[in-house]
């Protein structure tokens, strides 16, 4: 039997519930969280009687981006590297699993969890919850699929304030704009996407595999270039001076 350490996989009513369990952390990932949860959904497609995935967080938020504590202080990181190895082929296989996936973002969202709750198939929030792209302030550029997904579901206007400004985006204005199906009051949040998955579980499993290929094919052209592109670019930003700044200024504030 797999086990995981950074997430959590269960298998009930039709349906796999994936959740990274890092709450110590906001579900902030390093690269094994990445890692585990593609592996997670590999098994899911594996499994005989599923027909639907529900991701979501362990406690309080959906998750917070990218562990900056993994990365030692005297450390130059090599984040186009992380994104080839980790991130580039989770989104991957989001979108190409032959499972439909629901999103529960149950509270903050943001940096590549962002990334990763829209790679799903029906997102849906808690009313408190909120996304938010910090990666200009820190020097960095989105990556995880954020250009290509908030891009193409919001238009290069609001796509670029998002992106730019960095501003938190509520879940109502989330909703508002394209980016979730639903939202529901913060404690039904799950139990509203478990109501999803078991829909989709009574659902025909060939009919929803190929209607999720004519969504992807449809949506998703040039998805891996542009992943590409976010990979390089990343990588220049985390070899900056600017970027060694941040990462100090980071270790400062968890000294302090």
């Amino acid at each position: 039997m797999t086990t995981f350490e950074d997430i959590t996989y269960k298998l009930a009513d039709g349906f796999v519930r994936i959740a990274v369990n890092r709450p110590d952390k906001l579900n902030a990932y390093r690269n094994q969280t990445a890692d585990e949860l593609r592996e997670a959904i590999a098994l899911a497609e594996a499994e005989g009687t599923a027909r639907a995935i529900l991701m979501t967080g362990e406690g309080r938020a959906f998750g917070s981006g990218y562990d900056l504590s993994t990365v030692r202080p005297d450390e130059v990181p090599a984040l186009d590297d992380v994104l080839e190895r980790h991130f580039n082929p989770l989104v991957h296989a989001m979108r190409h699993s032959r499972l439909p996936i629901v999103a529960a973002i149950n509270g903050p969202c943001a940096g590549a969890a962002v990334g990763i709750a829209l790679a799903a198939d029906i997102v849906l929030a808690g009313r408190s919850s909120y996304f938010y792209e910090p990666f200009v302030g820190i020097a960095l550029v989105p990556d995880a699929g954020n250009t290509i997904f908030l891009s193409r579901m919001l238009g290069r206007i609001r796509a670029s304030g998002m992106m730019l400004l960095g501003d938190r985006i509520s879940a109502e204005k989330a909703l508002q704009w394209g980016l979730l199906w639903e939202v529901v009051d913060d404690a039904e949040v799950e139990s509203a996407a478990a109501a999803i998955c078991a829909r989709l579980a009574q659902l025909e499993p060939q009919a929803l595999a190929s209607t999720k290929r004519l969504i992807a094919d449809a949506a998703d052209f040039a998805m891996a270039e542009q992943l590409d592109l976010e990979r390089d670019l990343q990588g220049e930003a985390g070899r900056s001076p600017a970027m060694k700044a941040k990462i100090a200024a980071f270790f400062a504030r968890q000294k302090g």
